[in-house]
């Protein structure tokens, strides 16, 4: 008794080539990096906080910008996602506007709110650094004392916003992932 088509399973198993396995496995670790940058920027600009705001939340595009992703390959099944977990400066949220105090008493722009986009900083300006780059500046405390660039903290969100939902999306996607990419490298290699 011959089992039909047993010479063509055979042929195409023989046929399959050593790379499906890892190509396959790469596939699936860039699919789960690029999903999880984008999960990870969505809560870390949901959750952000700017200055002494009301307002709370950033633009996606400014939190997923800072993340960088190097894709695996068959040859290197590592896929490594780099952040950029240093402080927003405040020039980059926005084109900015002075809406200036006219009480009395008030000298040197003190009591004017600088406005940047939706967000507004309280006693800031805008000031072009030795370097060259234009920031909003905000005296840190007396008038004797020296002035510092206002900034949105990111590093402590990002942190623990990307470790989380990496660690969740290996858990619970990377099964489906996997088998998924491996059914398609068969797709494309087997003979039909």
């Amino acid at each position: 008794m011959s089992v039909k088509g047993l010479e063509r399973a055979i042929q195409n198993l023989n046929s399959l080539s050593r790379l499906i396995v890892p190509e396959a496995t790469a596939k699936a670790l860039n699919r789960m990096a690029s999903r999880t940058i984008s999960q990870g920027s969505k809560a870390v600009a949901k959750e952000a906080t700017v200055d002494d705001n009301r307002k709370k939340g950033l633009p996606v595009r400014l939190v997923r910008q800072r993340s960088r992703l190097r894709k695996a390959r068959h040859d290197r099944p590592v896929a490594s996602i780099k952040i950029n977990r240093g402080n927003l400066p405040a020039i980059k949220l926005g084109t900015a506007r002075v809406r200036l105090s006219r009480k009395k008493g008030a000298r040197n722009g003190a009591g004017s709110v600088l406005k940047i986009g939706p967000y507004t900083f309280r006693n800031a300006f805008i000031q072009q650094l030795a370097n060259g780059r234009w920031q909003v500046m905000r005296r840190v405390g007396q008038a004797r004392y020296p002035i510092d660039v206002v900034k949105v903290p990111l590093e402590t969100p990002l942190t623990v916003a990307f470790t989380a939902i990496s660690k969740r999306l290996i858990e619970s996607d990377m099964p489906k992932e996997l088998s998924a990419a491996l059914k398609n490298q068969l797709r494309i290699h087997l003979k039909r």
